[in-house]
């Protein structure tokens, strides 16, 4: 399992598979001090799952794509993200039990940034059902706005790399369908194989 200073480092990643960054970019960003953050980069570096490069006097590190377990470690670290939110937000987690298509967050809740006037944006890949989340939110006091994408539509928005999609991607939590998520995401928005 993943240690929490390494999901602390790695989470940074997820919002772009290709971002490159330095420790110091990190020391705000976690609550790791600056000799923590050098050490689980180095960590993560010997265990193949980042790389590096250096520009000038800088060190830039960055997911190591070719690495056989990259996908099933963003994966770990998507349910991670969905386990932390679910327990910071239990009210939350009363309206997200269960649902076989590709369900997640995005928006201020995502990106922690949200008010009580805020509304939860939700991001569903799949049909509307007749009692989706706008009525279980509105049973918890929660005011849910919901995006919703067929899979075909989807996958053409990942491959255009339309404002919504990035912003989706960029910041997200996915609830439900989280290998899909990063699958999709993976080969039609990065083009991955």
């Amino acid at each position: 399992m993943l240690h929490n200073k390494y999901f602390q480092i790695l989470e940074k990643f997820t919002g772009n598979y290709n971002r490159e960054i330095y420790g110091r970019q990190l020391i705000n960003k976690t609550n790791l001090s600056q000799k923590n953050i050098a050490l689980v980069l180095q960590d993560l570096e010997n265990l193949s799952i980042l790389k590096s490069k250096v520009m000038g006097k800088m060190k830039f590190y960055s997911l190591n794509l070719s690495y056989q377990s990259i996908k099933d470690i963003l994966i770990m670290i998507e349910l991670i993200k969905k386990t932390e939110f679910l327990s910071k937000y239990i009210k939350l987690a009363s309206i997200f039990k269960e649902d076989s298509r590709i369900v997640g967050i995005f928006g201020s809740y995502a990106k922690e940034t949200q008010t009580k006037f805020s509304d939860l944006d939700v991001f569903i890949v799949g049909s509307k059902t007749k009692n989706d989340y706008e009525e279980k939110g509105k049973f918890f006091d929660v005011n849910v706005s919901i995006k919703y994408f067929k899979e075909n539509e989807f996958l053409n928005l990942l491959k255009k790399k339309n404002n919504l999609i990035k912003e989706i991607i960029e910041d997200h939590i996915v609830l439900f369908n989280t290998e899909k998520f990063v699958n999709l995401i993976w080969r039609d928005y990065y083009g991955y194989s």
